[in-house]
């Protein structure tokens, strides 16, 4: 019994059609292959890319200020809506974008939880009286709605911290010698 017939076949002249035809679908194939690699590739290195452009961001001097500033007036005693408005609508704004860019898919959920995911949950929790402020002093209950979003969709995204005032204010003082270190640090540099 002969399962496949090899004879009168034909890889070059008339009657090898079917073998190029195979041959050209083989190579497609390789083609889309290779071409979804690199796509994937490609990907890759741009959600590494905006990653460290938001580490950055979060880093930056101008930022890094803005926090100390909300930091130094929950220090001395300030209640949450207390906080300088320019220092909470800087990291805020700054929390609105990221939760713009991230719910129209620019950014994925995961690169966010994994770098920035506590510190969003916290500076949420820390700035919802000013927002709540904000919706109702502007009438727009939409205000700061992506920032929001980013910090439940952090919650729900694994394990977090529960937040109160004693626990903020249990770790001020190291986040405002942090800072301050780091402003230094940035300070050295630029001499």
């Amino acid at each position: 019994m002969t399962l496949i017939n090899t004879e009168g076949m034909a890889l070059i002249g008339p009657g090898s059609e079917w073998f190029w035809t195979a041959l050209s679908g083989v190579v497609l194939a390789l083609t889309f292959l290779a071409i979804y690699r690199q796509l994937r590739l490609q990907r890759s290195a741009n959600a590494f890319e905006q990653l460290n452009g938001l580490v950055d961001a979060w880093e930056s001097e101008r930022m890094l200020r803005q926090r100390l500033a909300a930091y130094l007036a929950l220090r001395d005693g300030g209640a949450l809506s207390e906080i300088p408005a320019g220092a909470a609508f800087y990291i805020a704004d700054f929390w609105e974008k990221v939760g713009g860019l991230t719910r129209a898919g620019h950014i994925e959920t995961s690169l966010i939880k994994e770098s920035l995911g506590l510190a969003c949950q916290s500076w949420w929790w820390i700035l919802t009286p000013i927002v709540q402020e904000e919706r109702a002093g502007s009438d727009d209950p939409t205000a700061y709605i992506h920032f929001e979003w980013t910090a439940a969709k952090m919650a729900t995204m694994g394990p977090t911290r529960s937040f109160d005032r004693a626990t903020i204010d249990r770790v001020l003082e190291e986040r405002i010698a942090s800072t301050q270190a780091s402003l230094h640090d940035l300070e050295e540099m630029r001499r």
